[in-house]
């Protein structure tokens, strides 16, 4: 089902969301899976280190991974996606170590004022923008190389990057140099990479995790 067939009711159940989560159609599309989230979590986490992600959207990844670190950050532009974010993390999941800001990511002061020991940069324009013809997804977004020098020299040097199933391994080695490219499979399709940078690295060149949805 596409983008323009599916409804907000859809997403929801065939994602595993909270009957009561907050967000539109298209935040909640383009929105991470639970089940991936829950990966991430095992993955990653560590109470002692904090976790920021940038274009956090509504929030779905922060939902999960909160309990697994001292605390979280949210960063996204738009304020009303950020309302529905606060909505989903403290009202709704109690989150309280939780910290969002509205801001540009690629805003150097934006990016001065977060303490965090591992950032997501959750690429923003995913799929509805490519079906709506909307242009192409790489030039509607930073530079990539540049935004990952920013979050390296202000924040950490330990990043994950959320992209496309399309965008390719040569692109990012290409952009960033060696990395753990992870393809990440839900229910037997491709759902996106996982591009791991720093410490995080647990393998350089590409990997793959399956996983099921609910």
């Amino acid at each position: 089902m596409t983008y323009q067939e599916i409804t907000v009711e859809e997403i929801i159940k065939h994602r595993g969301y909270r009957e009561n989560i907050r967000g539109n159609k298209f935040s909640l599309y383009i929105s991470n899976y639970p089940s991936n989230a829950k990966y991430l979590k095992s993955r990653i986490g560590n109470v002692e280190l904090s976790l920021a992600e940038l274009c956090c959207s509504v929030g779905v990844t922060l939902e999960y991974l909160a309990p697994g670190f001292k605390g979280v950050i949210g960063v996204d532009f738009d304020k009303s996606i950020l309302e529905a974010c606060e909505i989903n993390l403290i009202e709704s999941c109690q989150i309280s170590k939780c910290k969002l800001i509205q801001g540009d990511v690629f805003n150097d002061d934006v990016l001065k004022s977060i303490d965090a020991d591992i950032v997501i940069y959750d690429i923003p324009f995913w799929y509805p923008h490519k079906q709506e013809n909307q242009g192409d997804l790489i030039d509607k977004n930073p530079p990539l190389r540049e935004l990952v020098e920013k979050i390296k020299t202000h924040i950490t040097s330990d990043i994950i990057i959320f992209s496309p199933p399309e965008w390719d391994m040569a692109y990012f080695e290409n952009e960033l140099g060696p990395i753990e490219y992870e393809q990440v499979f839900i229910d037997g399709k491709y759902n996106r990479n996982q591009i791991y940078l720093g410490s995080l690295i647990h393998e350089f060149g590409k990997t793959k995790i399956e996983l099921r949805n609910n």
